[in-house]
């Protein structure tokens, strides 16, 4: 009876100092976020600069549009970018190539952006990529019985030969018809050599299609530091905030002065196919 007592006042107790706290997380001070890419793939470079927001602030990130952007290489070469030059108004805060150039491969491309006279610096290093030998298609029975999307349940199957003697970093967009064929941040694929093996025997891809659908994927380079951006990121859009989780952290980047994102360099092959019963 006595431990019953003690009980219920330790309840009593507790849920009598219950109370409502609003944690103000918009008194967080806004970061530079970039975002930069270079292939050596025609029309694939440019230079996304943003904002961070609050908390509890929907909608797009503020996009900075005064900028001034810049992408040396080790051969010599500037690259001036100049914001939205199409003035297309989906693509606010996006920096392209003045004059049009494709990165190659072996070399180190670095970035300079200037916002507001603060400086903000990185460099990666375009590494080569493997081909793609082929693709093929097969019916994924267990999709079949029970699609998330009706009547996409075939998955393409990836060949191709992979370098053991290096060590090799890759990400992979997976597109249907043209169009990415996801469109969440967090359905971002990525893989080291270890991972892979040296015989790309059939890898499935991470997408599904439906007859008559043509399928691409595309396989880009990746520097180890990119690889662990990417590797960071993915921890971070996977944390669901448990009380078992650590707390996230920004993923590491190759920016410097506290910007967020990555530049990464990457040199990029593709693949398609179209689904036949």
């Amino acid at each position: 009876m006595r431990a019953i007592l003690i009980f219920l006042v330790l309840i009593v107790t507790l849920t009598a100092c219950e109370k409502t706290v609003v944690l103000d997380f918009d008194q967080t001070d806004m970061k530079l976020v970039i975002e930069g890419w270079v292939t050596d793939a025609p029309g694939q470079q440019y230079v996304k600069v943003s904002r961070t927001t609050g908390f509890y602030t929907t909608g797009k990130t503020p996009r900075v549009t005064d900028a001034t952007v810049e992408v040396r290489d080790d051969m010599g070469n500037t690259h001036m970018f100049i914001h939205n030059p199409n003035n297309r108004p989906d693509s606010a805060g996006y920096y392209l190539p003045a004059t049009p150039f494709v990165g190659q491969t072996g070399h180190t491309y670095s970035l300079t952006v200037v916002v507001d006279g603060q400086t903000y610096e990185a460099k990666d290093k375009l590494n080569p990529t493997v081909s793609i030998d082929r693709l093929e298609t097969r019916v994924d029975e267990d999709e079949r019985e029970d699609p998330k999307d009706p009547g996409r349940f075939y998955e393409v199957l990836i060949f191709a030969r992979e370098p053991q003697e290096t060590r090799d970093y890759y990400l992979f967009k997976f597109y249907r018809n043209g169009e990415l064929a996801f469109d969440s941040e967090s359905d971002v694929y990525f893989a080291d050599d270890e991972l892979i093996g040296e015989e790309i025997d059939g890898i499935s891809g991470a997408a599904y299609y439906e007859v008559n659908d043509v399928a691409r994927i595309e396989s880009y380079s990746l520097s180890r530091e990119a690889f662990i951006f990417y590797r960071d990121l993915q921890k971070v859009l996977n944390n669901d905030g448990g009380m078992f989780n650590p707390p996230a952290a920004d993923p590491r980047s190759n920016l410097s002065n506290g910007a967020l994102g990555f530049f990464v360099t990457g040199a990029v092959v593709s693949a398609e196919i179209t689904v036949t019963e």
